[in-house]
């Protein structure tokens, strides 16, 4: 893991795509850091006017490989939701194959990630 940052209402951190496995589907994510977790949650409580399913909270986020650091790749930027999950209520974002094929990536690769909250 690298630095995080927090500011405001954006994130920036670093995380490895990982693989869970349901009875019916696979999904690839990557997980919050701690901090940033709990920090959104409490956030979450106290902006949303409109409570959303699962716990989910809007973001606009970016993607940007670091499998070539001497090469660096444009982040593909996209709007989701990212939600409670897994590692003890961490926030994950999800990445659909859409999404991991335009920004080259699979599981098992380190990325950088940038959220910016949409309350």
């Amino acid at each position: 893991m690298t630095e995080v940052v927090m500011d405001g209402l954006e994130y920036t951190f670093t995380d490895v795509i990982r693989l869970w496995q349901g009875s019916k589907s696979t999904w690839h994510y990557v997980s919050l850091p701690p901090d940033i977790s709990d920090e959104i949650h409490t956030l979450s409580q106290y902006h949303q006017t409109k409570r959303r399913g699962w716990g989910a909270v809007k973001v606009t986020a970016s993607i940007t490989s670091n499998r070539a650091p001497s090469i660096p790749a444009p982040a593909l930027t996209w709007q989701t939701s990212i939600f409670p999950a897994f590692d003890h209520k961490r926030y994950a974002l999800f990445l659909k194959a859409e999404i991991r094929k335009q920004a080259s990536v699979r599981e098992g690769d380190a990325v950088t990630i940038q959220l910016k909250l949409q309350f």
